[in-house]
Order: structure tokens, then sequence, then C-alpha cells
């Protein structure tokens, strides 16, 4: 980003002007000092460099405040402090001359000790931090005029005065914690050039990296207020308050903020090379196309988008173009493949690297989708590992596992994907990590996380991370994953308790962060309740979405097989068939996709009808074939489910001999005995109360009389304690 701004006047200005203040003067005479001293213990030495590194990268702060510093428990430099406060006291007596003397002193510290010897080393080395700091404050002494240096000094005095009226009657040097009046002071802090900058760095890289690092929002506008006051044409800090606002969602501020920025950058009229003018407003362009796409509003973030692209391709800008190409491919939905695959090999062309792997990670997602093979989807991510590694893009190789997990999930491999989320979160863990990287695909890995522990009924643990996750993600955009988890989580539970009055509230929580998701569960909770009408007509919303997914598609069919079925008698076979039909239709989308956990779901809603409408050989058989794969990756409600329909297929088929049946009757019992485990261990109370009723059954037929009224005691209390009874049992 350009650190040129044009002013009310027309002149070109630097961003921020470095000024001496008599801060810096007490920062140099405390170098000085603690250069000068020759006898230092280590733990001196190592307060001294960490204070130092705070002192000269915080803004201009008040004697007292420096003074409490220094003397803090935290730091033992109480000597060094004393020396200061004394050295001060000098140089306000000696007057103007004590300023001369004391920048010739502190010239001298990084000169050889003995000229005659060649091994003598300066007590400061002029190419270090503390170093380049002193030699700064030394050439801009030197280039101020007699009149400025004079109003340095009375700066200093006026600086010191106002430490003597704050501190009257208190002892600072003795250590007491007493309070400070300088704490009620609303002295606004300044902020030199050198610290604006850090600082915007520092909160900017927090910001895209590891937010949970930079500062709240309302905090880091204060602070972008303060920087704007000490230098109201300081461009990047309103950069930083564009990025600030987006991740509150704040459209107005954003765009403000924005407008301010490139207003700031803009050139003048009489810059020699006319590519420079254009440069700031094609970028202009470009990133007010990435704010109205953080907004979703595509449309004008399109017409951003070709302004940007017709002045790049006016000035030859290849990596604008691609810039804007790549976020064109994102905005758009019709031929995305052959969009990517452009733009990633331009892009690889011109030593793009970023938006290269960006690009193959965005082509392995929408080859997924369009039904390629999961080895080649899988090959293009493998590709993108490589380029991350070598370059070290560390927000990529962490949005590639994030990639791989959710591929794994949609491929139906529950422990796959939850190894590859583990693996994430184990990538940005440890204490030798300089560089974490926390952002959206940080937040999906622990919400993945939370989705599998959901699945296999581990409640506490799920409120253990959805609990780190709020801490960790707390703003935009990565709340709104762990919001729609948490939602979810809650809507799971109190389905499974079947509390559909509660459930259908938090289905219509959900349409604020994902309207698609709320469509399918208001389905869910008027299957269980009985509102078929309702329920079908929210399906057909749902397939009037031109942008569904195969997978979404199939969860639609699933869902408007069982309204069918729920909502016509057991009896009549139209129903069945009609669920037949469109179940087959969604097994055909599934097996073109590869969603291999869909296909075994289908086909044992597939072996549930067929054992409905007096086929339960064949149910028998197509369950046998599948119930691995669910068992496998599916979890404990599904695998309960599973071993109920499973039970009733073999208490179907059972043969009429005694001897035989009983033996077919004992293992059905022994799978509803683990389809119970599974309803308690995920609180499916209603689905436990089926299973209760089902295996009590099968005991009395042949004569278990213990498990059959124990199973008949533990069904009846379960009975007297649900307020609403689950009447679909002839659902899978």
């Amino acid at each position: 980003m350009s650190t040129d701004f044009m002013n009310i006047d027309g002149n070109i200005k630097r961003v921020q002007k470095e000024t001496l203040t008599p801060y810096k003067i007490a920062t140099v005479i405390l170098i000085k000092e603690y250069c000068n001293e020759t006898t230092k213990a280590i733990v001196e030495r190592r307060d001294f460099c960490l204070a130092a590194l705070k002192l000269i990268q915080s803004p201009d702060m008040e004697f007292n405040e420096l003074l409490n510093i220094l003397y803090s428990p935290k730091y033992i430099l109480h000597r060094f402090a004393h020396q200061l406060e004394v050295q001060l006291n000098v140089l306000r007596g000696k007057g103007v001359e004590g300023l001369l003397d004391l920048f010739d002193s502190v010239g001298r510290l990084m000169k050889p000790i003995t000229l005659d010897h060649s091994l003598s080393l300066p007590a400061l080395n002029k190419n270090s931090v503390l170093g380049l700091y002193i030699r700064r404050v030394i050439i801009f002494f030197e280039k101020l005029p007699f009149d400025q240096v004079v109003a340095l000094y009375e700066a200093l005095k006026r600086y010191l005065d106002r430490r003597t009226n704050a501190s009257e009657g208190s002892d600072i040097s003795t250590g007491s914690k007493t309070e400070d009046s300088y704490s009620n002071d609303t002295t606004k802090a300044t902020w030199g050039g050198r610290q604006a900058e850090l600082l915007v760095a520092q909160q900017a890289h927090a910001l895209q990296t590891d937010e949970h690092k930079a500062m709240s929002p309302a905090e880091l506008q204060v602070l972008v207020r303060e920087l704007l006051s000490c230098s109201p044409y300081y461009a990047e800090a309103h950069y930083l308050s564009y990025l600030n606002c987006l991740r509150v969602n704040e459209y107005c501020g954003a765009i403000d903020s924005l407008y301010h920025c490139f207003d700031r950058l803009a050139p003048l009229e009489n810059r020699s090379a006319p590519e420079d003018r254009s440069r700031i407003f094609r970028y202009a362009a470009l990133n007010l196309a990435v704010l109205h796409a953080q907004f979703n509003h595509k449309q004008v973030a399109q017409a951003a988008l070709k302004e940007a692209i017709m002045m790049a391709q006016e000035a030859g800008d290849n990596v604008c173009l691609q810039l804007a190409h790549a976020w064109m491919y994102h905005l758009t939905t019709k031929q995305k493949g052959p969009l990517i695959e452009r733009s990633v090999g331009k892009a690889s062309m011109l030593g793009i690297t970023h938006t290269t792997g960006l690009g193959l990670i965005a082509y392995a997602h929408n080859s997924a989708l369009e039904a390629k093979s999961p080895s080649q989807v899988f090959e293009t991510l493998m590709k993108s590992d490589v380029l991350n590694c070598q370059h070290s893009m560390i927000d990529l190789m962490s949005m590639t596992y994030a990639e791989k997990s959710a591929l794994w999930a949609y491929y139906g491999k529950t422990e796959m994907s939850s190894v590859c989320a583990q693996l994430l979160l184990l990538h940005n863990t440890g204490d030798k990590k300089q560089h974490m990287f926390n952002g959206p695909s940080t937040c999906q890995a622990v919400v993945n996380i939370a989705n599998i522990l959901v699945e296999f009924g581990e409640y506490s643990l799920v409120d253990v991370v959805l609990g780190h996750a709020k801490e960790r993600f707390p703003n935009e955009p990565c709340n709104k994953i762990w919001m729609l988890s948490e939602q979810l989580y809650m809507f799971t539970q109190l389905m499974r308790q079947e509390k559909w009055g509660e459930a259908e509230a938090i289905a219509l929580n959900i349409s604020s962060l994902d309207s698609l998701e709320c469509k399918f569960r208001l389905a869910e909770v008027c299957l269980e309740k009985g509102d078929y009408p309702k329920g079908l007509e929210c399906i057909n919303n749902i397939e009037k979405d031109k942008q569904i997914t195969p997978q979404n598609k199939i969860r639609a069919m699933i869902l408007s097989s069982q309204l069918m079925c729920a909502s016509v008698s057991s009896e009549s076979g139209i129903a069945g068939v009609n669920s037949l039909v469109l179940l087959n239709t969604a097994l055909e989308l599934a097996v073109k996709n590869h969603l291999s956990y869909y296909e075994a779901s289908i086909k044992m809603h597939l072996g549930n009808i067929q054992l409905i409408m007096g086929m339960p050989t064949l149910a028998l058989h197509l369950v046998e074939e599948v119930i691995t794969q669910i068992l496998a990756h599916g979890g404990h409600y599904d695998q309960g489910r599973a071993f109920v329909l499973y039970a009733k297929c073999l208490a179907a088929t059972a043969p009429t001999c005694d001897k035989a049946r009983k033996e077919v009757i004992l293992k059905a019992i022994k799978a509803l005995s683990k389809a119970r485990n599974y309803f308690m261990k995920v609180e499916a109370y209603g689905r436990l109360r089926a299973a209760l009723c089902l295996e009590s059954l099968l005991c009395h037929e042949i004569d278990l009389k213990t498990e059959r009224n124990q199973c008949a005691f533990e069904f009846r209390q379960l009975d007297q304690q649900l307020l609403t009874k689950l009447d679909n049992l002839s659902l899978y």
C-alpha cells in the first residue's frame, strides 16, 4: 500500500511525521544510563531489554506512567529509574546546552571506547535495535533549527512539571502502590510514525491470521481514532478500521473506512507516471468488490470487479487481473471449473503463489461437487499441499486440512474427517509455534470435532469444545460457524428427546445463520409432529434452489420419501411404490457423486420400505449388505436405528421351526440390546422406548420372562416420563 497521500494544499507528504518529544528524550537518557553502567546483573540485562523494546514501540506516555513501568515489580530496574529522574533534573537545570551535551554524549556511545585498540567494542552497537533508535533520534535532533530546540526544552520542562504536580505528596521512588492521578488524566496518547506503523501492521496481521491476539473491536476502534487524531491523513489506519468493521459485520463503517483509505492514497494529477495514478483506483475497485462479496452483495461486487478488470487491462496489470479473476469465479455459479483452471494456470505462470494455492483448493472443492473421482480431488489437494509447504503459506495449509476434513465427511468417511480436523488443530498448537493461523478453517475444524462428539452422545465434551470455540473465535466471520453448530446441537438434543415445540423454535433461529439448513430442520420437525403438508412445502422450497448441492438433493429426497410413508397408511402400496422410486433416484445420485454413507443410508430406507411392503427377505439382504458401512462411519443414533431395522428383518424372516426360530430371535434381541445402549447414550428416548417395546415382545415369544419384564418395566417408566409419543414407528 502506498505511503503517500494528497493533503488539502495539494502537496505530497509522508503519512506520518516523526517529531522529537520529551518522552523520546527520557527514553534516550534511560538507554544512555544503562549503557554507561559497567556492572549489570543478568536479570537487569533481561528486564531492560524487555522494557526498552516496550518503550520504543509504545506511544508517548507521561513521566509518571514511564516511572510506574520502570518501578513496577515486573522489572528489576529501580536503580536505572532513579538515575533517569536524577539526569532529567540535571538536564532541566542546564537548559538548552544540556540537550546539546546529551546528544553529543549519546553519539559517543556507538564509538569504540579506546580508539587505539582495534578490538575494543562500543557501549552500544549501532546496528542493534536500540542503536538504530538512537541514531534516528540523533538525526531528528540535528535537523531541528535552534528555535525548535528551545521549544523542545520548554516542552521537557512542562513534561516534568506535570509529573511533579501529579505525584505531589507521594514518593514514587519507594515503589509504593499508591493510586496515580495520571490514571484519571484524559491526555490522549501521541503516536510517532514508526510506532504507529508497527502497531497497524501487528493488528492487521492478527486480524487476518490469529484474531484472538488482536484487540477487541471496541478497543481497536478507539486506537484507530487516536492514530487519526495524531495523523488525520494516515491511510493505513483507515484500512485497519475497515478490517475491524468487517469482523463485526458493520457495513456502513467498513465502506466508509475503505473510501477514506483510498481517498488519502489518491495521487496527484501531476504525477509523472500515469500508471501510478490508475493503480490506486483499480485496487480500490478490487477492494470494494471484496467488501460487497463479504456482505453477499453479489451483483454490486461483480460490477465493482468489472471496473477493476477494465482498469487493470488498460494498465496491463496482470497481478490485479488474476486477483480479480479469482474473485470472479468465487462470485459466479456458471462454468466454475474452466474459470478456476484458467486462473490457476495464469497465476502459476505469473508466480502468484497464494492465488495459485487458493485456486487449487477451490478446484478440488468444485470437482467434488461436479462428481469427479475422489482420487482426482485429493490429488489436486496434494498439489496444493506441496505449494503451500514450499512457500510456508500457513493460512492455506490450514484451509487444505479443513477442506480434506469436509471432503471426507462429504464422502461419508467420518473417521478420516475427524483425523484431518485433529491434524489441523495439532498443526496450530504448541508453545514453539511462532505463527499460528486461527481463521475460519481452524474454527471449522473445532466445530467438526464438536459435531462428531454430538453423534456419539458425548454431550459434556461437546460443551467444552464449543466453549473453546466461543472463546477463541468471538467475532465475524468465524463466530457464525460455531453459532450454527451450537444451534444444531441443541436442535438434535431436543429432537431426540421428543420436544418438538422447542426444536421448532431452534430451527427457526437457524434461519439467520443458514436458511437452507433451517428448511431441512423444519421439515424434520413437521415429520415428527405429523404436520405433513407443511413438511412437504419445506421440501419443495428446498428443491427450488438452483444452487443446491447433490448432498442436499439426496437429503431432500429422503425426507420427502419419509413424509410420503408417514402420511399414508402402511398398508397402502401406493406410498411404498412412490417412496421406492424416489429413493432409487436418490441412490443413483449418491452413487454418481461417490457419497458412500448416503448410499448406505438410502439402502437402509429401501430395506425398511420393503419390509413394510411384505418383502422381508429382500429387506434383510439389503440391510446386511450395508449395515457394516453404517456401523463403521455412522454415529450412535444411526447405528441404533440400523440395529433395530436389522432385528425387525430377522424377526420377520425367522423360520417357523422352534429351535431355529429361537436362535434367530435371540440374534434379533442381541441387536436390539445394542440399539438400546446406543439410544441411551445419545438420549434418544423415543427410539429407546420403541426398541424396548419390540425387545419385550420378542422376549415374550421365546419365553424369556425375566428379560421381558425388565424391558416392560423400563418401557413403562419412559412412557410415563415422555410428554409426546413417537407414532411413526414404521419409519427407519
